[in-house]
């Protein structure tokens, strides 16, 4: 575990070294050089790793990640389409819940990857606001099936779908504890035909199928934290988006600012030996839990 005295020295490591870096953002907010340190249990060269990677997979693929606006026509139909909410509070393991499930059920109105670019815009969002839980030790995504149907799955992009892959198992900086699929239909098979390839095997023991209206998934997460439409004690649904859309549109300029995700390969330096030198001897004088 890295404590708060202890992970404010790694920032102040972390947000230095983003300096000598200077074709990185240079504007990458404090909770979220705190998310990098944290999810790497305070190994700041791990840290580093992570972070670079984050930004190269984000400027690969712009038109996820930087060519996105929570306000436009695409963003705005596909938050009518589906609920992708951070549930409050955290487990007795200290896990945060995420739920994602559909709310409109016709396959036209579903675009695969806007749906990617809104999932990634409430994850960047969500890690600079404060919570009031604090901070998480891992994440459980809840993934409702309820709805999704094989005409769903005719809209998978696959393109994005590889990106969505690829970014939240190797370079999202969450440690993800498990991943539970509700109301598991009949064609089950063949949604992971589609899914399957794309996961890493480590991940995929990681996922717990459920089927509808099983008691199953409460052996894993009290049923409590859950919003009432699911017999849960968290508020409704409709309540607890209204608080996450309003968000998305006062941290609008944050999300779309260049400054906070672009990296500019022009100014891409090695860095001198001094600099490395003065990263090894900041991290030799601090002490991790």
């Amino acid at each position: 575990m890295v404590l708060k005295p202890e992970l404010d020295e790694l920032v102040k490591v972390l947000h230095e070294w983003i300096r000598t870096q200077p074709h990185l953002p240079q504007a990458i907010e404090k909770p979220v050089l705190e998310r990098f340190l944290y999810s790497m249990f305070g190994d700041v060269a791990g840290a580093q790793r992570l972070l670079e990677l984050n930004y190269a997979l984000r400027n690969k693929y712009p038109h996820i990640f930087l060519q996105r606006d929570p306000a436009d026509q695409e963003s705005q139909q596909l938050l009518q389409v589906a609920d992708l909410l951070p549930l409050p509070g955290l487990t007795p393991d200290k896990n945060k819940l995420l739920l994602y499930r559909l709310i409109d059920y016709d396959a036209d109105k579903f675009n695969f990857t806007a749906s990617i670019k809104v999932f990634f815009m409430m994850a960047d969002l969500r890690f600079v606001i404060p919570d009031e839980a604090g901070m998480c030790d891992g994440e459980v995504p809840i993934f409702d099936m309820a709805g999704y149907s094989l005409r769903h799955v005719a809209r998978t992009v696959f393109s994005s779908l590889r990106v969505y892959m690829k970014f939240v198992q190797e370079a999202h900086p969450v440690r993800l504890k498990a991943i539970h699929v509700l109301n598991c239909p009949s064609y089950l098979d063949k949604v992971l035909t589609v899914v399957k390839p794309f996961i890493k095997s480590e991940v995929f023991k990681l996922i717990h199928f459920h089927l509808p209206n099983a008691d199953t998934p409460y052996k894993h997460f009290p049923r409590d934290m859950l919003p009432e439409e699911y017999g849960g004690k968290a508020g409704n649904l409709a309540d607890l988006k209204q608080k996450w859309t309003e968000l998305l549109t006062e941290k609008r300029d944050y999300l779309m600012n260049p400054d906070a995700w672009k990296i500019d390969k022009s100014k891409k330096l090695k860095a001198t030996t001094q600099q490395s030198d003065n990263i090894c001897h900041n991290l030799k004088t601090l002490e991790i839990d």
